[in-house]
């Protein structure tokens, strides 16, 4: 990832992942993202944020918040658009119809002008509602269905493991040589742990395993900006490149 990276935001993650503390680099990622943007006319547009995810029958329901009224686009690299209005306290619904692997970027639409909201929503498991809402500089968001250890993130300097458990618990997370990591989830249950170099071939979260593949980066992709999805049987496997260039791999288990 650009910048400080993923390196920087696991030595923050670190020192504020024991009380699950909420500020620091991610939570100024989330308050610039929430921010209102200006227009190049006279209005101001909120980007939207997506913070979940349910199936309604054949179809995925997509919500979030926005501006009141605002109209919210969910749009495909071809340029497919998928859009809703915000009701009057913000919160959109955008439904559609979706194939394992879709890519979605989310906009905020005001007239003529737009303004892009944060991250790649790409859908894992249409069957089931599960997706990931991947952002430069943060970890990788599960929403639907997702395990305890929700993902693993690796850019080729650090690492974060993320996950869910019930809002304010303490979380026991073991990882070999480092010994028994304690982490507070945070008021909406997700709980992350930064840490140097590369993932560790086994997590234990709360006395429950999960083997972690292989997670290499190549840089000699630097072309390649479309993100790859590679499914497996224990789960997941993403790569992808941030707007500055740098290389990511994210694996997402599947239970």
């Amino acid at each position: 990832m650009g910048g400080k990276g993923l390196a920087g935001l696991a030595l923050a993650v670190l020192l504020a992942g024991c009380g699950g503390d909420e500020s620091g680099p991610a939570a100024a990622g989330r308050a610039v993202a929430e921010a209102p943007v200006a227009g190049a006319g006279s209005g101001w547009i909120m980007p939207p944020s997506v913070t979940g995810l349910r199936r309604d029958g054949t179809e995925l329901v997509v919500s979030g918040q926005a501006d009141p009224g605002g109209r919210v686009v969910l749009r495909t690299p071809a340029g497919r658009a998928y859009a809703a209005v915000a009701d009057a306290g913000g919160l959109f619904e955008v439904r559609l119809t979706a194939v394992d692997g879709l890519v979605l970027a989310p906009e905020a639409q005001l007239g003529q002008e737009t303004v892009p909201g944060p991250g790649r929503l790409v859908i894992l498991d249409a069957a089931r509602g599960s997706a990931v809402l991947l952002s430069p500089g943060g970890t990788s968001q599960r929403l639907g269905e997702g395990p305890l250890l929700s993902s693993v993130d690796h850019d080729g300097r650090a690492v974060i493991l993320s996950g869910r458990a019930d809002p304010g618990s303490d979380v026991r997370v073991e990882v070999p040589g480092r010994g028994p990591i304690h982490v507070q989830a945070d008021t909406l249950g997700h709980w992350r742990i930064g840490m140097d170099g590369s993932p560790p071939s086994e997590v234990r979260v709360e006395g429950q395993v999960f083997a972690v593949p292989a997670l290499s980066i190549d840089r000699r992709d630097g072309a390649v900006t479309a993100i790859t999805r590679l499914e497996r049987e224990d789960g997941f496997l993403l790569k992808w490149q941030a707007p500055d260039g740098a290389h990511q791999v994210s694996w997402l288990p599947r239970r």
